[in-house]
Formats: C-alpha cells, structure tokens, sequence
C-alpha cells in the first residue's frame, strides 16, 4: 500500500457525542474521511467516531506494523506508534478473518488492563489485509453488542473499498494516459453524491433497502476497480449496467423503466470497457430526469453482417437539433457532452472512424445513441488493428468464455431476444 498522506479534521468530542447515529448513518460519516488512505490521522478519527457512537468502551486502528490510533479506556498503555503486541491481532492480519477474544485471551502484556474483550476485524484491500479495527469493552462486561458488531464490520468492508480508491490514485503514475483515462471513467463524482444522497434519504424511511444498497455499493466499487482491461465484452459491460441501475432504480422508483433488447449472438461482442454504462446514464441524467415523469431506457444489440450493433435509446426530453452536431465534440458542455464524447473518442481510437458514436434525437420525443463494432470471429475488420487491440480482443474473448459458463444461470434465452436477469455474478 502506498504511502499516503492527508490532514482530516476530526470534529469537537462534544458535539458528535450528541447526534444518536444509525449505524448505517454512521458509515456514511465516515466514508468523505476514509479516501486519503490507511494514515494515522484518518486512524485516529475512526477510532474516535467508534468510540463515540458504538456501544464499546475503546476501540483501535492498526495497520500491518504498529498501532495507528488508539481511543478509550486503556489509552495509557495501547500507545499509537507501538509494535503490534497480541497474537489475536496478528492472527486476523495473517487469516484476514474476524476474531473475538476475553481476559486473558486478549493477549494485553499489562497485568492491570481494564479490557475484557476484544473484536478484531480485518481491513481488506485487494485480497491483501492491510489492517484491522478493534473494539473493546471493559471488564466486567463480557461481549460487544450485537448492533456495534455489525456497525463496525460494515465500515471495514467500507474502508477497504474507500482504500481500494486510494491505492487507484497511487498507481497512476504507472499507467498510461489511455489506461488511467478508463479507470477514471468509472468513478463519477456525481453519481457518488446521488447515490449516497439516496442511501442516506432512506436509512429511517426503509433501513433494510439502506443497508442493502450500502452493501451492493461498497461491491460494484469493489469490482469496479478490480476490472483494469482495455476491453470486455458486451455480456460483461451489460452485467456492470445492470449494477449500476441498481442505484438509479432507488433513487427514481417506479419513474424508471429499463428493457433489454439483446440478441443472444451480440453477448459476445468485443468492447472498450465503460461505452454502453455512459450512455445508459447520460440516457437517465439528461433525458429521463429533467422529464418529471415517467420514462423508459432500452438498451438493445445485434448481430448482421460481421458487425455487432448496439444501441441505448430513451424516451425523454430530447436534444436540440442545433445541439445534437456538437454534442460529440470534445469539451463541448458538461456532463452529457463530455461523457459521449469520451465514449465517441474512444470507439474510435480502438476501431476506427466507422465505430463512432451515432445520435439521433427529437425533442420532446427522446435520443437514440448507437455504434457498431467488429466481430473479430468471423473476419470483422477495422482500422486500428494494433498488436495491442488483437492481444486485448484475445484477452477479453478468454475471460468471456469463463464469465458465460458463470452466468449461464443467471440467463433465459428465447430463439430470438435474451431477456436477462442478474441475481448471480457475470
């Protein structure tokens, strides 16, 4: 894990004591602190916040090495900047399994210490456990409650997604400009604020639904940063979309409806990651919403003549005709025409003019987006075809045969249209 450092303000002791904090709330107040990484000031704000709202009587940060941070009864001894001292610790960071221990089995070296017990829990990053959270009660007590248990757990799957977002940050410098731009493309700071401002609106109205999104929320990050390709395919990128709608149908309801219209032959289809998510948000965002009222996305593929065809399509407010020539160009406005023309650019680059986004709109009727790509198994050809793009088709076509054989049940094929469903992972 990279070295990283930031300042984090931890506010007055006094005045967050007073908020009463539904866990789930509280993992989303520390979330904007977590992004600088696994450093000792963000330790010792997450210590303090533990403390202060989870019913435990100390509570720890640590990291691979030593102590971070340290807050509560028995401060005295648990210094931050020590050597790891217990082998429950220890034990956690080796197993990357939780951990509870009592009196002795703590492993404290101070014959006099005040803890009773003890839960370690890992902070993963990557399938490497980087650290851990402690938390502590006090002797005579014997257990943590079971609510701050699972606070507590829930913010360290958190943290590690929000570390996973750090150590993108770190590996920048080791990537080209193309591949950064990709990995970037996938982290939208707005829809990071629509969907935490959703969670967050239904954490007292529907806590179960709130929980629920904070989990598939921390995963689709999770995943997210785990898919460095230059291409997938269209199986893969649908199976990303559908992720994403997740948020999107909590945050509109029933004012969104999305069909899929998608030829069982076009699942195959060679892509550059993130081209038909996009297009599905800039279809929600910029059509749908500003309608007010109920709208439909379809998202549709093809299979005809050694070229795949795919196609997002809503019913909403539409585009100016004036507009719609310089939507494509690069700067051009913000949000909807930087996001298509990065799309646009992209297509492209990869394969050639003919692969550039098409745009068709009526105002007041809905947009049309569509491109085309090759199909590299029956001879498709295009302009780009650098020894990187064919190795990068090869690489995407291997990993698609496995995801296929793991979706199969997740999948309901008529003769004709694939009506897909995503209970299980692609």
């Amino acid at each position: 894990m990279p070295s990283l450092s930031v300042e984090l303000l931890r506010p007055p002791v006094h005045e967050v004591v007073r908020q009463n904090l539904d866990p789930l709330e509280l993992s989303l107040l520390v979330l904007p602190h977590l992004r600088g990484g696994l450093t000792r000031a963000s330790a010792e704000w997450t210590a303090q916040l533990l403390l202060d709202h989870l019913a435990i009587d100390a509570a720890a940060v640590v990291d691979r090495e030593i102590t971070l941070a340290f807050a509560g009864v028995g401060a005295d001894h648990h210094l931050p900047g020590l050597p790891l001292r217990t082998a429950l610790t220890r034990q956690v960071l080796t197993t990357s399994q939780p951990a509870t221990a009592r009196g002795r089995g703590i492993g404290c070296p101070e014959p006099d210490c005040p803890l009773g017990v003890a839960m370690v829990l890992p902070l993963n990053v990557q399938g490497r456990t980087v650290g851990a959270l402690k938390l502590y009660r006090a002797r005579p007590r014997r257990d943590i409650p079971a609510v701050s248990a699972r606070a507590a757990a829930g913010l360290a799957r958190l943290f590690g997604v929000y570390l996973e977002l750090a150590d993108l940050d770190a590996r920048a410098a080791r990537v080209t400009r193309a591949e950064l731009d990709a990995l970037r493309a996938q982290i939208s700071p707005h829809f990071l604020f629509n969907t935490l401002t959703t969670i967050a609106a239904l954490v007292r109205s529907k806590p179960d639904l709130a929980h629920k999104l904070v989990i598939q929320f921390a995963e689709f990050f999770r995943e997210t940063l785990a898919e460095h390709d230059e291409l997938t395919t269209l199986e893969g990128e649908l199976a990303y979309v559908e992720r994403y709608l997740a948020f999107e149908r909590a945050r509109l309801g029933e004012r969104l409806s999305v069909i899929y219209r998608v030829a069982p032959a076009a699942r195959r289809a060679i892509l550059p990651i993130l081209v038909v998510q996009p297009l599905v948000e800039n279809a929600i965002n910029h059509g749908l919403a500003p309608a007010e009222r109920t709208g439909r996305v379809t998202i549709a593929a093809a299979h005809e003549a050694g070229r795949f065809t795919i196609e997002v399509s809503d019913d909403g407010v539409g585009i100016e005709a004036t507009r719609q020539q310089q939507i494509l160009q690069h700067g051009y406005g913000t949000g909807l025409g930087m996001g298509l023309s990065n799309v646009h650019q992209r297509l492209q680059s990869m394969f050639g003019p003919a692969s550039g986004l098409r745009l068709n709109s009526t105002p007041g009727h809905g947009t049309r987006v569509g491109f085309t790509v090759p199909d590299f198994r029956t001879g498709g050809t295009h302009t780009s075809g650098t020894p990187s793009v064919r190795s990068a088709v090869s690489t995407a076509s291997t990993r698609s045969a496995a995801r296929s054989r793991r979706s199969r049940a997740c999948r309901t094929a008529s003769t004709t249209w694939c009506s897909w469903t995503f209970a299980c992972p692609a």
